[in-house]
This record gives C-alpha cells, structure tokens and sequence, in this order.
C-alpha cells in the first residue's frame, strides 16, 4: 500500500511499532516486510524512546502495545495519543479486552487488534484503514470547527430548538440578546422570551416549514428589542433553527429618516402654504397702507390702521409656520427677547393648556440681541414644548429673562454679557448618563419623534454667536439656558425721526417690478409712482427680460418675486447680472428656500420678506439706490 503526496506520486508509509516483547515485534516486522515496496517500518521497545519520534511528526502510523515494560494499559495509549496528533493509532494486544478495545477506539484509536488473530493481508488492510479513517476524522473534525467557528462567531444569534421551543444549543450572539447565561436558557424555550404574537408565528412554523418575522422580546432591564427571526424546520429530525437579528437600532434609525422625510414634507408644505398666504396678506396691507396715506379723515385711517395691525399678527403666524418648516430666510436684526416672547404668548398658552401653570419674569432693563426672529421663535417654542411633554400631568413652567454678565465663573460659558433666556419646568428630568447626548442629532428619549429638535435649538443658538446649557435633576425638574451676546447701546444705530425718514423715500429713478401677484403688484406700483418713481410692470421673468431689452434707458433697480411662472426669479436675477451689471437687485418672496440660497440666488441681492408695508419698501428702495450711487453707478 501507499500514501500519495501533493504530486500524486505514492511515498512510503511511515510506521512505528511500539512494542517491548522481541518475539510479537519480529512477528510483526516480518508480516509486514513482503506486504508493500512503500512500507518502511520502524521499532522501538519502550514508550520514553518512542515519544521523541512521534513528536518529531514523521510517522503515519503507530502499531502500540498498551502494555511496555515503562507503561501501561490506557496511560500507554494517552501519552501516544498525545505526541503523535496526526498519526493514526492502531492498538495491538494480548488479551481480548472488550471494555479496553471499546474506550481506546472512543477516545481516538483507529483499530484494535488481538495479537496472534491476524495474518499479514489483514495487518496491511488495517494499517490501510486506520490511514483513511484518520485522514476523515481529521477532515470531519477540521469542519466541525469551522463549523462551530461560525456559529459561535456569527453576529446573528442562532438557536437551535426542539419541537416544543425548548433552546438545545444556542450561540453567543443569542446569549446575549436574550440578556441571559448559556447554563440558564439550555432546557429552556424560548417563548417564554416573546409576546402572544411569535407564539402564533412558531405554530405558522409547524406548517409551513420555514417562518420570518420581526417580533419584540422583554429583556431583564425593563427595555424591548425588535428581533428579525428567521425559522426552518427540521434541520436534524425534531430539531429546529432560529436565526435572530437584533434590528432595534435599524428600525429606530428608519423611523427617524421616515420622520424626517414626513417633516421636510410638512415643511414644504408649510413653505408653500406660507408664500400663497404673504403674497395675500401683501395685497391687503399694501392696499390697506394706500387707504391709510390717502385717508381724509381720521375715520378711515382708524380702519386702515386696524387692518394693518390685523395683517401684522397674521404676518406673525406666517413666520411660526416657516420656522416650523425651516424655509425662514435668516436676517438678524436687534430684537427685544420681551417682545418676540409677547408675540409667542398665545401659541404659548395654547401649547400649555389648563393644567400646566406657565410664570414669566423678564427684567426691566433687559438688553437687545443681534438674531433672527423666526429663528429664535422656533428655540422658545421647542424647549417649550419639551418642557410640556415632560409634564404630563401638570406642573409649572418658568420662563425668565434677564441681562447675565459672565466673569469666569462658568467654565462652558466664555466671559462676556449675555441676555439669559431659562425655560425651566417641574418634570422627570433627564437622566445623568443622557444628558451629554442631548443635543445629539437624531437622539430622542421619547418614544415617537425625529430627535432633531434640540439639535437644531443648539444650531440656531451657535449660528446666533450663543451658548446653550442644560442642569436637570430627575424628578425633580430641568432648566435649558439660553446665552445670547447682549448689543450695547453704543452698537446699536442712533433711531431717525421717522417723518425725516419717509422724506428720503422719494425718487425719480426706473423701477423694474416683477411679480405674478396682479393686486400687490399694482398697489407697490401705487406706492412708488406716488413716491416719484417711474415703475415698469412684469408679471414674470419672461415679461421682465422683454421690458428691459424694450427699454432705452438704463434700470437703477430690480425688484423681483421668486416663485413665478414661465421664468422664476433665480433665473432673472441671473439675467440682470449677466446684462445688466449696474442694477441693483431687490429679491422679495414669502419664502426663499434653501435650495434657492444654495443656487446663489442671494448672492448680491438684497432680500425683502413678505408681507411687507409700503414704507419698509419704500426705505429699502432708496437704501439700495443710495448705495448705487455711492459705489459710482450712473
């Protein structure tokens, strides 16, 4: 007989006989001498000589007497077994022990041989058969532990289970998603893990063979994972497989992007629904405006001025409902925090409802800030809301502002003077371990939201040049702060008397008007005609190119809606500039949406949001010509 090597090629078949009797190992040597050319055989009389070459790897097979004048019966068989591992072990014996020959080959011998039963030919077929079935144990091993390597290394938790759900081996991965040891869920089914619903699906198991579901397991600690199960049956007879998935934090994540998706929806519509409602509110408070300077008595310019103040408060709605949708156009201004705060109030209250007690303090001599006011409306009702939801059975909210001066004595709060905005409310609280990840994109402690809220309170407060801090101790209440940069007198513009203002409103200079709104088209028109202006009309970009090729003169200004028509105003505005360098660019609109900012359509424009009165226009015209003319246009 012979081994092949890696060539094909036979190569001689390494035998070691381990035996201590001379007359049994001449026996043996002879048998095998005639047998096979590729058989070299070699002979040792005490197990401490033949440790060394097994060792040494070079031998295939081992012809051992358990019995050797240094060792013996199964302690022999133990130490061959452990210096030769790759070689296959063939036991020769004097005795016909039956219990012997059984545990030997069970823990590894290939053979079993009484000495005196065998004759050359049946020698040779044994050392020919322990060589195979070594090389398959070995290969049946090799995969049982790539075997066992995957199931232990997968991600996945794997289960396998009988009939009834009882667990008969389970994987790292499921010990873990079952929050238990492996001593503790071996015997144990694993239906006592999931709710009635997977109960169902394992009885679906039973008759379709193979079963997938997304179930909800209760782990130790109060909390709930979503698990993906994948079943199939019978995978040995009466033994089940269970794949587990934990895609807990998968799902979260899909239901924020579906949350975000939902709320960018909103907010277009929002975006939408506010420009259609300022172009309407424009035409009522341009023309209520024109009621109002043309009025002969003070009747009628009673009744102009309560429609204005009428329009203003819807005005106010508008700019909640862009910040709610972010399409707000960001213009920081000086802003009295009193003020914005009086205007939220009935949002506010209707927010709170009856059984939540809201308790404002605001200082007499409460400073301005440089921010946007939509903006800042959106801060205050975010944490507003937030401070409801943590009530829900009632409680109070305070809101307080007053001028904060840092010395150094807060070390996330640089120095400097502050206008301090607190919201502060008597609820749960915020666990210590989560208050790090508060302002965290897409984190949430709620079970149903984006987790975008804060994160964009803490954008709009850094955008600001502001800081934001947040101190809560659970069930006792928590308080969010916020810093903004107080503007001190000496910054601010001196206040014109507003007649000497108005007295600059009047010109002489070419207007080009475009917007598709007929009625605030015309009552600016109105406006600025009455102010000296000559107004060239359009109702769109393509109207407005035609007028300024038709047009003989030059154009000093622009003024231009965005969403129109035929021709939109981001691809007038980029005409003019193209044609016409010297124009000065006026961009109104309900809203300009970030994809209009990002599309430069604000680059070296000004911008003017709707509604808007007459005499705001009026002063932003002769601002931007003024500017004109500074800067050498003719």
């Amino acid at each position: 007989m012979a081994v092949l090597d890696t060539s094909g090629q036979p190569k001689p078949l390494n035998v070691l006989l381990i035996e201590d009797n001379p007359v049994d190992a001449r026996f043996v040597s002879v048998l095998l001498r005639p047998q096979s050319p590729h058989l070299q055989c070699r002979h040792v009389s005490l197990l401490a000589e033949a440790i060394p070459l097994l060792e040494s790897g070079t031998f295939d097979v081992v012809l051992l007497d358990l019995n050797l004048e240094d060792s013996s019966g199964h302690d022999t068989f133990a130490a061959v077994q452990r210096a030769a591992a790759g070689a296959a072990i063939l036991v020769l014996s004097g005795s016909d022990d039956e219990e012997l020959a059984t545990r030997t080959v069970r823990e590894g011998a290939q053979d079993y041989l009484v000495k005196g039963s065998f004759d050359g030919r049946l020698l040779l077929r044994s050392l020919r058969y322990a060589v195979e079935r070594k090389h398959t144990e070995e290969a049946l091993r090799k995969s049982e532990a790539t075997v066992r390597a995957v199931f232990e290394g997968s991600l996945d938790g794997i289960v396998i289970m009988d009939d009834r759900g009882t667990c008969l081996e389970a994987n790292s991965a499921a010990i873990t998603l079952f929050s238990t040891s492996h001593d503790e869920l071996a015997g144990r089914s694993i239906l006592e893990f999931f709710g009635e619903d997977f109960a169902s699906g394992w009885r679906r198991l039973g008759e379709s063979g193979s079963e997938r579901g997304q179930f909800w397991i209760a782990c130790p600690d109060g909390s709930s994972r979503l698990l993906d199960c994948s079943f199939k049956t019978n995978i040995l007879p009466g033994q089940h497989l269970a794949v587990l998935r934990d895609i807990t934090d998968q799902s979260n994540l899909e239901e924020q992007l579906k949350q975000s998706q939902k709320m960018e929806a909103v907010g277009r519509l929002a975006g939408g629904v506010a420009h259609d409602f300022n172009n309407i509110l424009g035409v009522i408070s341009g023309h209520a405006e024109l009621l109002h300077l043309q009025a002969t008595n003070d009747e009628l310019r009673s009744k102009a001025a309560k429609i204005l103040a009428a329009t203003e408060k819807a005005s106010s709605l508008t700019r909640q409902l862009l910040a709610f949708g972010r399409k707000q156009v960001v213009t920081p201004r000086l802003l009295d925090l009193r003020e914005v705060l009086t205007e939220l109030s009935s949002m506010i209250n209707s927010l709170m409802g009856a059984e939540t007690q809201v308790v404002v303090h605001a200082a007499d001599d409460l400073g301005l800030v440089r921010a946007d006011q939509s903006q800042l409306e959106q801060v205050i009702l975010n944490l507003i809301t937030n401070a409801h939801e943590a009530m829900p059975h009632g409680g109070t909210m305070t809101v307080a502002l007053e001028n904060y001066s840092n010395r150094g004595g807060e070390a996330e709060l640089p120095e400097g003077d502050y206008v301090r905005l607190s919201i502060s409310d008597t609820g749960c609280g915020i666990p210590p371990e989560l208050v790090p990840k508060i302002f965290e994109p897409f984190f949430t402690t709620k079970k149903t939201g984006s987790g975008l809220g804060l994160s964009t309170v803490y954008g709009i407060v850094k955008q600001s040049g502001g800081y934001i801090t947040l101190h809560s101790t659970p069930t006792q209440g928590t308080t969010f702060s916020v810093y903004l940069p107080l503007v001190r007198q000496q910054d601010t513009a001196p206040r014109r008397d507003s007649a000497a203002v108005k007295a600059h409103f009047a010109g002489s200079e070419t207007i080009l008007l475009v917007d598709d709104e007929d009625e605030l088209r015309e009552a600016v028109a109105e406006y600025l005609e009455g102010r000296g202006y000559n107004v060239l009309k359009a109702r769109n970009g393509q109207d407005a190119v035609h007028l300024a090729e038709e047009w003989d003169g030059t154009i000093p200004l622009l003024i231009s809606d965005v969403v129109m028509p035929k021709m939109n105003g981001r691809v007038l505005v980029d005409y003019v500039r193209r044609a016409h360098p010297e124009t000065a660019v006026l961009v109104i609109s309900g809203y300009a949406d970030d994809e209009s900012l990002r599309r430069g359509l604000m680059r070296s424009a000004s911008f003017l949001q709707k509604p808007f009165t007459l005499q705001m226009l009026g002063a932003k015209v002769r601002e931007l010509l003024n500017e004109r003319v500074g800067q050498g246009s003719h």
